[in-house]
């Protein structure tokens, strides 16, 4: 997406029929999330253009009914769902609309019963059980959202999103060691993303772990070596490691802390006041070790 490209769709979309269309596939494409604007232009094209559209007709309709659905527009809501229940009566992905429009009036029961009854057919349809997760986080049910959410990765071992909701919850929930699990799963995915090696860092640093969160602190300096977040990070457990360093008698970690101090020093030189005092910090945290 180039800067401004977004905007720039915007700003034309009112002005005919293939901008809106051409906004209403840039927001599908990019997921943009802006449902006041989706039942504007796309209720519009509906309105007026719908034997323009084609077959393209049905995915306007069903984009039209789920922004319908969050910004509680009830005529565009019930119009989408009639003409698209019309055209696929049998089909699994109008069913689940079905019960997102019951979520959508409140009705969490009867949404949670459509839901039921497509997984008992078809066990592997993920996007059924996605939304299964979502309401129960609506509902702020967490137990039951982390057992959808454990069942559903016994089969989708590599959803990386859903792990990272899981670890959220058991954060949330206080459950550190279950988190750290969660991102174990992740980095196997991505061992190179700076967020999930810091986080999993951070996790294992406040479950006690110094050891092995020194060791990702570190890979995260290699992975980016002006990171703020991973050199605090570091320094904050070699800190923690310190006299056991000494102990040990371990030269090249007590360097490394001394090397983590330089980088600091060096990251905050020139940047004013707030660098300044930063660097008045670092001394004054460095005396006390």
């Amino acid at each position: 997406m180039e800067p401004g490209e977004y905007e720039g769709l915007v700003a034309k979309a009112g002005t005919g029929y293939s901008s809106a269309v051409d906004l209403l596939q840039f927001m599908r494409t990019h997921k943009i999330h802006q449902p006041e604007l989706v039942v504007l232009h796309g209720g519009e094209l509906l309105s007026k253009n719908s034997r323009k559209l084609g077959n393209e007709v049905w995915t306007v309709y069903e984009q039209v009914f789920l922004a319908a659905c969050m910004v509680g527009h009830d005529e565009w809501r019930d119009y989408c769902l009639k003409k698209l229940t019309k055209q696929w009566p049998n089909s699994v992905r109008v069913e689940r609309l079905k019960g997102i429009h019951q979520e959508s009036l409140g009705d969490y029961t009867e949404a949670k019963n459509i839901y039921t009854k497509i997984l008992t057919d078809k066990p592997e349809d993920c996007l059924t059980r996605k939304r299964m997760i979502a309401m129960f986080k609506q509902k702020r049910k967490i137990p039951e959202a982390i057992e959808a959410m454990n069942s559903y990765l016994d089969t989708f071992v590599t959803d990386t999103e859903v792990w990272h909701e899981l670890a959220e919850l058991y954060i949330e929930a206080g459950s550190l060691s279950r988190a750290v699990y969660c991102f174990e799963e992740m980095i196997l995915t991505n061992p190179r993303s700076m967020y999930h090696v810091l986080t999993y860092a951070e996790l294992l640093y406040s479950t006690g772990d110094y050891e092995l969160s020194r060791k990702y602190f570190c890979l995260a300096c290699y992975l980016d070596g002006a990171c703020l977040r991973a050199l605090w990070g570091l320094y904050a457990v070699n800190m923690a490691l310190a006299d056991k360093d000494k102990r040990d008698g371990n030269e090249k970690l007590l360097q490394m802390h001394t090397f983590c101090i330089e980088r600091l020093r060096l990251a905050y030189k020139d940047t004013g006041a707030h660098g300044k005092v930063a660097i008045e910090m670092i001394k004054d945290l460095s005396s006390t070790a």
